[in-house]
C-alpha cells in the first residue's frame, strides 16, 4: 500500500467520525418529563440477599475519605508528638546546664537550703 492511499483513508474515517459527532451534538434535546416516562422495557431489578440493592458509591467514597482523613490526623499526631519530646529534651538540657542537682526524672533541682524545686 502506497502512503498516499493510507493518508486518504485515514482522513475520510476522521472526517466520518466528525460527521457523526456532528450530527450527534445539533439534535435537539427531549423534554426531562418525556425522558423520564421512557423507562427501558428490559430494565431488571436486582435483589441482594437481604432486599434491594443499591449503589454504595457513597460508603466507598466515605471509606475512603476516612482512611484519607487518619492517615492525616495519624501524622499529625506523630508530628505534635515529636516535636513536644524535643521541647522536653531541649529544656532538660538547659536545666541540667543550669544545675548541677538537677535530677530530670522528677525535673527538679536541689536549692543551697537543702529542698527541691521545680526547673522552669
Amino acid at each position: 500500500m502506497r502512503i498516499d492511499h493510507v493518508l486518504k483513508v485515514v482522513l475520510m474515517t476522521a472526517s466520518g467520525a466528525v460527521m457523526l459527532s456532528v450530527s450527534a451534538m445539533a439534535a435537539p434535546l427531549q423534554s426531562v418529563a418525556g425522558v423520564a416516562g421512557e423507562v427501558p422495557a428490559l430494565t431488571e431489578k436486582v435483589w441482594c440477599r437481604y432486599g434491594p440493592c443499591y449503589d454504595n458509591g457513597a460508603g466507598v467514597g466515605g471509606l475512603v475519605g476516612g482512611l484519607i482523613g487518619g492517615a492525616i490526623a495519624a501524622a499529625a499526631a506523630t508530628a505534635a508528638a515529636q516535636q513536644e519530646a524535643a521541647a522536653a529534651q531541649q529544656h532538660a538540657a538547659s536545666c541540667a546546664q543550669r544545675y548541677r542537682s538537677y535530677d530530670p526524672a522528677s525535673n527538679t533541682y536541689a536549692a543551697k537550703d537543702g529542698r527541691r524545686y521545680p526547673c522552669q
